[in-house]
């Protein structure tokens, strides 16, 4: 019987492939592959160990291949060595102009795998995938003067997309109701000056960490939100006929993704000491010493922090951001700031969190801040208001021992009348009990620190026009670290730096719930003391009565908010018992007003106060039966029993359509404002649902919520 020549073509490379098989397992070729393969797959490696693999990508993939000290380096480089290492495949990096010069040379055959690609429907009729080797999510790019600030602002606009990239196909299915203007382009660079040009609206790529180097270069533009249900699939994809060669890298993937992780994120570093344009002065610091140690002053919260070796709190984690972004090594000393601050001045201490000011300079270097609010003045709410620190003059004002404000005060006011205090804590008991009328601090410190006690007899009495900043000092022997600090600091986003430090420090024990306890503990035992005297019934039941109508208007003072006269935190605190034993299904509300700061800022907090009574009137008309809280500043709670998921979520969305038709003129009459809020919900079935779980999920829906429609402002998110 004679064989056909198809068949007796299949006999062969049947028997090429069986002793090629043979030959990997006794050790007849060079060095086999370190990936766990089958027998069929072992044997294709080593028929095809002295074929020359292409691997085709995206020249402007940032961190995938960049140069840096003059040498092309990238994480892909590093993959395509360690897959020659542990394949024993000889793999090369394709010279390509773009993406669409590198997908249409792989989809004719002259590249032979290709890095970065997404699978869809059309493209699994040709390609075989690997599973990610990375998951990047889109980012999208706007010029920051223009209106667009969120996603859905850019219906109706013109939209840039690099050709051949599947996110422009995949965003009107994932966005239906977002219709655009496509505009296609080659390369990003083009795309990027359209958009500064004006040329486009916006223009969505991946991410990555490559919009750090466009926003680098192109300072006039903003990130203005990532398309988190849109990931760039960073696959190793081959065409169909070499669908084997796609399982041996997929096994690779699978087997070396402890090593893809650690070279990604090590690779990263490198590439944000390119983006940031870092000297060799700089870059030879951070490779020769790479280490800084920073001081950390006790009782400063929010900003400083100091728990267990870690810097904390939210300079604390501003430090983080910077040292991971360029691959720094911090360590960390604490004690009280004179000391801490001696030890910087000496050359122990690298970095610490310092206000600026003439004589400091002489001994450090000031990166740019980290925060730009400027200091305020605080007072009792009967305190007259300041216009500036010049209305001080002849006020008893509290100063924390070392800080800047001493030098400020005797430098501006004729008469300075300067009490000093330990910390922040002293300075606050000194105004409540009027032994000093005024102190000056930080915003934010002051915010998180009256909130957490419950000093709400304590408010803002005016602003400082001085330069009050949250800074880095640095120390001058450390010229690279100070320039590292202040190019690394472009990167950092306060808002996200913010919330994150102030979820890391301790919550503040309220004191004045605690001195409520102990009223009612001598309530307690001046009652026994009273019935147990019989002469003094009459007496003692006409004084418990007074007592009693003096505790109930202390209690609404307490736990009421008196701007919109909803729940504060207070009660929420003390009465989560209550609200633990109610109706099922329970829901829970949480809402986190927009743009509170930005209206502050731009027409006064009286518009801003009218703006939030506006938006808790719309939620006592839309929820007439719930328990209302205002938590915080911009922060609202509504908890309603006997509410289903079905109800809540309409129940949100009639809110917002509410607010958006609200409004109130501002002071001047110059512009009406309608109020709107990121919200978040979550229902509790039963007693298993505790109450602090179910305010985390509706916090993170409510987080993630204001995700998706981001704006840059200034208000705390």
């Amino acid at each position: 019987m004679t064989m056909t020549v198809p068949s007796l073509h299949r006999f062969l490379m049947r028997c090429v492939l069986f002793l090629a098989a043979i030959g990997v397992a006794f050790g007849t070729h060079a060095q086999p592959s370190s990936t766990p393969l089958t027998a069929e797959e072992l044997a294709w490696v080593a028929t095809h160990r002295e074929t020359s693999f292409k691997v085709g990508f995206d020249p402007f993939a940032g961190m995938d291949s960049f140069e840096f000290r003059g040498k092309k380096t990238g994480f892909l480089h590093a993959l395509v060595d360690d897959m020659r290492e542990h394949l024993g495949l000889r793999l090369t990096l394709a010279e390509t102009n773009s993406w669409d010069d590198a997908y249409s040379r792989f989809v004719n055959g002259e590249i032979d795998i290709l890095y970065g690609a997404n699978p869809t429907p059309e493209r699994e009729r040709i390609m075989a995938f690997s599973r990610p080797v990375l998951r990047l999510p889109y980012v999208v790019l706007a010029r920051k003067d223009s209106t667009i600030q969120t996603l859905g602002d850019l219906d109706g606009r013109r939209i840039g997309f690099i050709a051949n990239d599947f996110v422009s196909g995949q965003l009107p299915a994932e966005y239906p109701n977002i219709r655009f203007e496509k505009a296609e382009y080659p390369d990003q660079r083009q795309a990027l000056k359209d958009l500064v040009s004006g040329a486009l609206d916006g223009f969505i790529t991946s991410g990555g960490g490559i919009e750090r180097e466009y926003l680098f270069d192109f300072p006039g533009l903003a990130a203005i939100a990532q398309v988190r249900r849109i990931t760039s699939e960073m696959t190793l994809a081959v065409l169909r006929k070499d669908e084997l060669l796609g399982r041996i890298l997929d096994k690779y993937i699978e087997q070396r993704r402890e090593w893809i992780g650690e070279t990604a994120r090590r690779t990263e570093q490198i590439y944000n000491r390119k983006i940031l344009r870092l000297t060799d002065r700089e870059l030879d610091w951070l490779d020769k010493k790479g280490e800084a140690v920073v001081g950390v002053a006790e009782d400063y919260l929010p900003f400083d922090y100091y728990q267990d070796g870690e810097y904390k709190g939210i300079a604390g984690e501003a430090l983080k951001r910077v040292a991971n972004l360029v691959g720094m090594r911090v360590k960390v000393v604490s004690g009280p700031f004179a000391e801490i601050y001696d030890k910087a001045v000496g050359g122990m201490i690298d970095i610490l969190n310092i206000a600026k000011t003439e004589d400091r300079l002489s001994h450090f270097l000031y990166p740019r801040a980290i925060s730009t609010e400027r200091d305020i003045i605080i007072g009792l709410k009967s305190s007259a208001p300041m216009l500036d620190v010049y209305g001080l003059d002849g006020y008893r004002v509290a100063v924390i021992e070392g800080f800047w404000h001493e030098e400020y005060l005797r430098k501006n006011l004729k008469t300075p009348r300067i009490v000093k205090t330990a910390d922040i804590m002293e300075s606050l008991r000194l105004v409540r009990e009027g032994k000093v009328d005024y102190m000056i601090e930080n915003p934010t410190v002051v915010e998180f620190y009256i909130n957490g006690l419950g000093y709400t007899d304590l408010v803002k009495r005016g602003n400082t026009s001085k330069d009050s900043f949250v800074y880095f000092g640095v120390n001058r022997r450390q010229p690279e670290l100070a320039a590292i600090i202040d190019k690394a600091l472009t990167l950092v986003d306060f808002e996200e730096v913010k919330y994150a430090g102030i979820q890391s420090v301790p919550t503040l024990r309220n004191e004045e719930s605690r001195k409520l306890g102990l009223i009612i503990s001598g309530l307690m035992v001046a009652l026994v003391a009273i019935l147990s005297v019989t002469v003094w019934i009459v007496y003692s039941l006409a004084q418990h009565k007074a007592r009693a109508q003096i505790l109930k208007e202390r209690e609404i003072l307490l736990y009421t908010d008196p701007l919109t006269g909803f729940f504060n935190r207070n009660y929420y605190s003390h009465h989560a018992d209550i609200l633990e034993r109610g109706h099922y299904p329970q829901a829970l509300l949480a809402a986190d007003l927009n743009n509170l700061k930005r209206v502050n800022d731009t027409n006064g907090h009286a518009a801003g106060d009218a703006m939030i009574k506006l938006f808790a009137a719309c939620m006592r008309e839309q929820l007439p039966e719930a328990k209302l809280f205002r938590l915080g500043g911009d922060e609202f709670l509504a908890v309603v029993d006997d509410m289903t998921e079905k109800q809540i979520e309409e129940a949100i969305a009639q809110l917002g359509k509410r607010c958006s038709e609200a409004s109130h003129e501002t002071p001047g009459g110059n512009a009406r404002i309608s109020p709107s809020a990121a919200m978040g919900y979550a229902i509790r079935c039963g007693d298993q649902d505790t109450l602090d779980e179910a305010m985390a999920v509706a916090d993170e829906r409510m987080y993630k919520a204001k995700a998706l429609t981001k704006k840059r402002r200034t208000d705390d998110a």
